[in-house]
């Protein structure tokens, strides 16, 4: 009878082990990121317009839509790639919906390709603009966002000129000083 209970035990945990995995392993569904040259371009061109109104001491605004910014982080990685280790970073798509932001990483580990989707809202504070966390997936299976905020530090540091740095309407609004 206790063998019994104990063969029971072990299937079970064989088979919650390979559901975990599959759920590990499975790519969330999240839209199509569009890149192109020319979306780059324009993003380059909005942050030259930036600069320019900081050089001249005027307040400045761009608004950068999820286009560009995808652009330019393809561009990145092509141009840039990661260095061989455990963990490199392949891919990295942004999608931007009201005030919110969720990025979607395809990372390496050790040959394995794992999604991780970290979704929120931006926080920014003193030069710093932070992703807070409100949703983070490691493929396709959920993990409380509470238990990783201490873990996940998804923060940039940000010129002085920058004023404020927000999401709004689908777009990331930038402000300059």
């Amino acid at each position: 009878m206790v063998k019994r209970i104990f063969r029971y035990i072990a299937v079970g945990l064989v088979v919650a082990s390979l559901i975990l995995l599959w759920l590990l392993l499975r790519r969330p569904s999240m839209p199509t990121a569009e890149a192109s040259a020319e979306a780059a371009k324009s993003f380059d061109e909005k942050m030259a317009r930036l600069a320019q109104a900081q050089e001249q001491q005027v307040p400045g605004e761009i608004r950068l839509t999820e286009v560009e910014i995808n652009s330019k982080i393809q561009e990145g990685l092509k141009n840039n790639p990661p260095p061989a280790g455990a963990v490199t970073l392949k891919g990295a798509v942004v999608h931007l919906e009201g005030d919110k932001l969720r990025t979607m990483l395809t990372v390496n580990v050790k040959g394995i390709e794992l999604v991780v989707t970290v979704g929120g809202t931006l926080d920014f504070s003193q030069h710093t603009v932070r992703l807070i966390p409100s949703e983070v997936r490691l493929g396709s299976l959920p993990v409380p966002a509470s238990l990783m905020k201490d873990r996940i530090d998804m923060q940039m540091q940000v010129p002085a000129s920058v004023a404020a740095m927000r999401i709004e309407n689908g777009e990331l609004v930038v402000q300059a000083q």
